[in-house]
């Protein structure tokens, strides 16, 4: 085996492993995780309020969106996290009209971890257009994959 190989592999088990740690309690600090322009609109939609508990996770948000959806659930001081970032930004440039990409820091807001069920990060969950958890993958997920596994379970993008 290669020593990128050897390298990345390493990075990726890293990761897994802080990220699980925090997932499980461990100290948060105050660094900015949700982008100030997606902070308001992702705590609106997301987060539970004493009148509605926190729901399953198939959310309302893509539901109201008639759009099929695709939420990454990790952080930011996440190396594989942060590769993510720009799958999720080529995606909003590519599909955006076609679809919603949507992130949550979930080092900053543990508690849409536990709503998600998130043990490892990055996550991504694809919903259809009527707000349906499709299918869920772990770890780096990239551009043509995602692309691939939505017309895989039916849906046009």
């Amino acid at each position: 085996m290669k020593n990128g190989a050897k390298i990345a592999i390493v990075v990726f088990l890293a990761a897994a492993v802080v990220g699980t740690f925090v997932l499980r309690g461990g100290k948060r600090t105050n660094d900015a995780a949700v982008p100030a322009s997606l902070a308001p609109r992702l705590k609106q939609e997301l987060l539970p309020t004493p009148e509605h508990p926190p729901a399953p996770p198939a959310p309302n948000a893509a539901a109201a969106s008639s759009k099929p959806r695709l939420l990454e659930l990790g952080s930011n001081r996440c190396m594989s996290c942060q590769q993510m970032a720009v799958v999720l930004d080529a995606l909003r440039a590519s599909q955006g009209a076609r679809l919603q990409v949507d992130f949550i820091d979930v080092m900053e807001n543990p508690e849409m971890g536990e709503r998600y069920k998130i043990s490892l990060i990055p996550t991504q969950i694809l919903y259809d257009d009527a707000g349906k958890e499709l299918y869920r993958h772990q770890g780096f997920f990239s551009h043509d994959d995602i692309l691939a596994k939505f017309r895989a379970l039916g849906v046009k993008l």
